[in-house]
C-alpha cells in the first residue's frame, strides 16, 4: 500500500531573518591581536578560522590574542556577511576610526583568507570600538550591506 505523499507549500519568508536565511551559511570571523613589545595591534577577519594558521606565524608569536571579555562582545563572529562584503562596503578600514595613513591595511583574501588591519597601540581603544561596532551589526544592517554589496556587483 503506497503512503499518500504530502505536498507541503513552501510560504516564502519576506522576514528580515528569512531573507538572510539563504546566506545563514556566510561567517565573519574576527581576531584581535596586540603586541606590547611591537608596539601594535592587529585585527584580522576571515571566512574560515582555519586560515588563521597560514602564514605570518612567526611575526605572530610576538603578539597576544585578546578575549571576547577583554574587547566587550559576547563573540567573534557575525553571520550572514563574508569578509570581502564588508570590506567592499564599508572601506578598507571597516569604519574602524582610525587614520587611514597610521593603518598597514594587509588584504590577502585572495590569497590566504585573512585581511588584516594593523596599527599603533595609540589606537587600541578606537580598535575596539570599530570591532564592538561591527560583531554589534543589527539584522537590518546586515542586511542593507548584503544588498548594497550583491546590487554592486550585479552592474
Amino acid at each position: 500500500m503506497k503512503h499518500a505523499s504530502k505536498h507541503i507549500a513552501r510560504v516564502k519568508d519576506d522576514t528580515l531573518f528569512g531573507l538572510l536565511s539563504s546566506y545563514k551559511s556566510s561567517h565573519t570571523y574576527v581576531r584581535v591581536l596586540e603586541s606590547v613589545a611591537d608596539d601594535s595591534i592587529i585585527l584580522q577577519l576571515t571566512g574560515n578560522p582555519g586560515n588563521y594558521g597560514r602564514g605570518q606565524q612567526e611575526k605572530l608569536k610576538a603578539y597576544r590574542m585578546l578575549r571576547r571579555l577583554e574587547i566587550g562582545i559576547p563573540k567573534m563572529s557575525l553571520k550572514y556577511l563574508t569578509p570581502e562584503c564588508i570590506v567592499s562596503v564599508l572601506g578598507p578600514m571597516v569604519e574602524i576610526n582610525i587614520p587611514y595613513e597610521k593603518a598597514v591595511i594587509v588584504d590577502g583574501l585572495h590569497k590566504d583568507g585573512i585581511y588584516t588591519i594593523e596599527a599603533s597601540l595609540k589606537y587600541k581603544t578606537k580598535m575596539l570600538q570599530g570591532v564592538k561596532k561591527l560583531l554589534g551589526l543589527s539584522p537590518q544592517k546586515k542586511y542593507e550591506l548584503l544588498e548594497k554589496y550583491l546590487s554592486g556587483y550585479q552592474e
